[in-house]
């Protein structure tokens, strides 16, 4: 996986948002790699493929070329995720190269396309038509983003009419950048779309939304599931299962391109995907508190946690308090804001103990950490689960041995057997405390959570990510042990924002980005 920064368009609430705001900024700490070393690393690794992608490939065309040729030129696949908005001259390029790609799509609403700075719409659909008739494997990227709905069907129906056999991946919209959380579709409502696209449309999943079904492939002439799925990270999924070749008991051939693996190779840390996205907003979320809106500083910020094995690192340092600490001296130290990272870290050591002194001695209630629907159970590892222990909690998590990006798919009887007493609901991919215990009765998840409806939804960004998850530890403690708690969230969350972001707590439109407090 290989990727520069920059982009041709400018979407509201982009993804890759930390790569391609600012390229000049973020460029001056990325380090030059050549395509005979990109090709050694490949081979060295024993890759199939090398796929660009995180951001627009034809805005580092020359580069992403070189790279292709020699890829093709050693045996190796080639592949890209791209908007596909760009020039006949540079789709002549790409096409003896790509093997495959995945193009997000961005609609057909005049706003919406004029939001992104696209001029004629009709380009993409041409280049996607063009892709298909030279044999490229295209796969289609639609966001679902709540009230346009009809605007995506449209365009799912326009992708027919080029081929049914073009996957149609639908993004649940993420309040990334500068979308707020009101741009965001529950995953009950985002299911009832894709369901509405199946009618014409036999290949449609959906993306963001975990614990869903509808990341499965599904037999659309007897609808037994072919190949079964789970969320991996931003944006992803894994296969779990895989029927022999993509053929259903029934004799349907799945219209798969290649060839089917056996084994997966899993990336450590938050390598891979979209993950290391993740990585530098976390960083950049650190530096928003410290009040740094500085290039230089910020270039000096991506040479130093870029080198090496810099991104990699930052996912086990982020899984405790008392590593998190470090970092935050080392990002203060790097953008010239020392004492304000002292003034960060005491105040967030003073709410953390201020809440292991409430809850000490307290019993502790088993806690269910999940992600979407209750069957997506968080890695039993991960800081939101040490944060449910720091705030008097039990968390079960632990004992599932499996673990994912960031979590795993759970059975119906292995939830009953963790049997929790609060289900806590992520902040990252979130759903509505009802469609929790609808899915619960549903599919008869039977736990005293269900029963007593504990369930909380924990606020964007303040559970992971941010350095707002000291507010997300002092909810998770009151919610336990409201009688050993007697703090106020929301004046605790005004002083934190104030002080920290210098705007009031009640004025803010919530993100789902660790960057920012608000989206505008």
């Amino acid at each position: 996986q290989i990727s520069t920064v920059g982009c041709n368009l400018s979407c509201p609430g982009c993804v890759s948002e930390v790569l391609v705001r600012s390229p000049d900024t973020l460029g001056q700490g990325l380090r030059y790699r050549d395509p005979a070393s990109i090709l050694a690393e490949a081979l060295d690794e024993h890759c199939q493929g090398i796929i660009f992608c995180l951001n627009e490939p034809t805005v580092s065309l020359p580069s992403f070329l070189r790279v292709a040729l020699m890829a093709k030129e050693n045996g190796l696949f080639v592949g890209c995720s791209t908007n596909g908005y760009f020039s006949d001259h540079a789709l002549n390029l790409l096409i003896p190269v790509l093997d495959m790609v995945n193009i997000g799509l961005k609609g057909n609403d005049p706003n919406s396309l004029k939001s992104c700075g696209i001029q004629d719409n009709t380009v993409v659909i041409a280049n996607i038509s063009r892709l298909i008739a030279a044999g490229v494997h295209v796969e289609v990227a639609l966001m679902h983003t709540k009230g346009q709905e009809e605007d995506l069907i449209s365009q799912a129906l326009e992708i027919t009419t080029i081929s049914e056999k073009i996957p149609i991946q639908i993004m649940r919209c993420m309040a990334f950048g500068n979308l707020g959380q009101d741009s965001e579709p529950a995953i009950p409502e985002s299911e009832k779309v894709c369901e509405r696209i199946r009618s014409f449309a036999p290949h449609v999943y959906l993306f963001n939304s975990p614990g869903s079904a509808w990341l499965n492939s599904v037999c659309p002439v007897c609808g037994d599931i072919i190949s079964k799925r789970e969320l991996y990270g931003p944006m992803g999924c894994r296969p779990l299962t895989f029927r022999e070749n993509g053929r259903c008991s029934c004799g349907y051939q799945l219209p798969i391109s290649g060839t089917v693996q056996l084994t997966r190779y899993e990336e450590e840390g938050m390598n891979g995907g979209y993950r290391p996205t993740r990585a530098l907003e976390f960083i950049q979320g650190i530096v928003s508190c410290l009040g740094v809106d500085d290039p230089v500083c910020a270039s000096q910020l991506w040479r130093s946690f870029m080198a090496g094995e810099g991104i990699a690192k930052i996912h086990d340092r982020i899984q405790r308090v008392s590593s998190y600490y470090g970092i935050i001296e080392e990002v203060a130290e790097i953008v010239g804001r020392k004492e304000r990272g002292e003034e960060l870290i005491t105040t967030l050591k003073d709410m953390t103990s201020r809440v292991e002194n409430a809850v000490s001695g307290a019993s502790r209630p088993r806690v269910l950490y999940t992600m979407g629907y209750p069957v997506f159970a968080l890695n039993g590892g991960r800081f939101e689960n040490h944060l449910v222990e720091i705030a008097g909690g039990d968390p079960v998590n632990k004992f599932i041995e499996r673990t994912g990006k960031p979590g795993v798919t759970i059975s119906r009887e292995e939830f009953l057997s963790l049997n929790p007493d609060w289900i806590c609901i992520s902040g990252l991919f979130s759903l509505p405390k009802e469609a929790c215990l609808e899915y619960c009765n549903t599919h008869s998840l039977i736990a005293p959570a269900g029963t007593n409806e504990t369930v909380i939804e924990m606020p964007a960004s303040w559970d992971f990510g941010s350095p707002r998850w000291a507010l997300g530890l002092m909810l998770l403690a009151q919610r336990f042990h409201p009688n050993r708690c007697h703090w106020s969230i929301e004046e605790e969350a005004d002083r934190f924002y104030r002080r920290f972001y210098g705007v009031s707590y009640d004025s803010v439109h919530p993100t789902r980005s660790f960057i920012k407090a608000s989206s505008r």
